[in-house]
Order: C-alpha cells, then structure tokens, then sequence
C-alpha cells in the first residue's frame, strides 16, 4: 500500500503549534498547585485547623496563572503583519542604536532586504539584544549580519552563560529569569520571526552565547 505524503506545516503554523503546545503544558503546572493547596485548605479546614498557609498559596499561583494566560492572549490576539521591504543593515543598525550602548560592536553588511512586519521584527531582535545584554554583565557584545544561502540573518555574541542545558527550555512561557514571574519574551521574539519567514534561536559555544535571527532574502 502506498504511503502517504507527508503534509509539510508552514513555519509560522508550527512555531504556533510548539508556542500552544509549551504554553498549556506551563499553564497545567500553576493550576495543578492550585487545586492541590485548595486541597489541603479543605482539609484543615475540616479537622478544625486555620487553612490560611494554603489558602494564601493558593491565591499566588491562581494570580500566576492569570498572569501568563494575560500575556498568551496579548500575543495570539496580535493585530495582522503588515509588510514591508525593509533594508536589513539599516533595520539592524538603527534598533541596535535605540536599543543599546557603546558595548556594541556591529560588523559584516549584507545590502539585502527583507518583507516582513517591521514592528514583529523589532520586538523579536530587540528581545535577543536585551537577553544579551543582561548575560554580558557590562562586556562587550558583537552583532554581526551576514548572508548565506538566501536568507539574511544577524548574529549576537556575548560572553555568559545560558541558565540551562538546553536551550530550548528557554522559550518555554513558564521559564524565567531571577525576579521575573513569566519568560514570555523569547517564545514571543520566536513567534515573530517565524510569522516573517524566519527562525530563532539560541546556543552555548563554550564561554559565550550565541543568539541568531534569521530571515528569508526578499527578491527583485
């Protein structure tokens, strides 16, 4: 019997998918806490005993919960791309010149452009810069554009170390960094960029961390 073909997902249909998929599983974590505190509440509460410890922790993941569903919706609901032809080295250069401080250094020139929504793409590059930036601790940092293959694409390297292993744990809605309830930046940079054509993405290569964006040339 013949097999059949396997229907290939549109990029910005499944960073979509992987966004829903990461974001019900992070959303079950909090809720699953609640209810086992109101658990626990009910049953102090019935044996005579003050319910107030479990009642309270109770209330801080429900307003966790509310919280990241607040952010979710703020992005899935986001008005339609509008589309432009954007010059990449310029674009590049003028949000990393809104953006940051004389600890950047910008190389290589690509004299490509892009179609895409100018306002997805600055929050996606803006995101991986301020990711940057806070890893680097005050060194410097290097952005570097170039192009390959048909696809342009900019390169952030600073010194520092990812807070986990893999790197994809990293743009799970849930992950945050210290003093933050919800990590929605990165999933949020990801979904931009697919929804232009394009991929994020982050690794460790030995001391430094490696940020990339990469967009899809537009052509004459």
């Amino acid at each position: 019997m013949p097999q059949r073909p396997i229907k290939q997902i549109p990029a910005a249909a499944a960073a979509s998918r992987e966004f829903l998929s990461r974001f019900f599983h992070d959303l079950a974590t909090p809720l699953s806490a609640v209810s086992l505190h109101l658990e626990i509440a009910d049953r102090r509460a019935r044996r005579g005993n003050d319910p107030s410890e479990p009642l309270a922790i109770a209330r801080e993941e429900l307003s966790r919960t509310i919280d990241l569903f607040d952010r979710a919706r703020e992005i899935l609901l986001s008005p339609p791309l509008e589309e432009e032809s954007i010059p990449f080295d310029n674009f590049v250069a003028e949000l990393i010149s809104r953006n940051t401080d004389n600890r950047v250094r910008v190389e290589g020139e690509t004299g490509g452009c892009v179609r895409a929504d100018r306002d997805a793409l600055s929050r996606a590059l803006a995101e991986l810069l301020a990711n940057a930036l806070e890893s680097a601790a005050g060194s410097p940092i290097s952005v570097e554009r170039a192009r390959q293959d048909g696809r342009l694409r900019v390169r952030i390297v600073n010194p520092g170390q990812l807070p986990a292993e893999d790197p994809e744990v990293l743009f799970s809605p849930r992950f945050a960094g210290e003093g933050k309830k919800w990590g929605m930046g990165l999933s949020r940079a990801r979904l931009d960029a697919a929804a232009n054509g394009g991929t994020v993405s982050l690794d460790q290569c030995g001391d430094r961390v490696v940020a990339i964006l990469d967009l899809p040339e537009e052509t004459s």
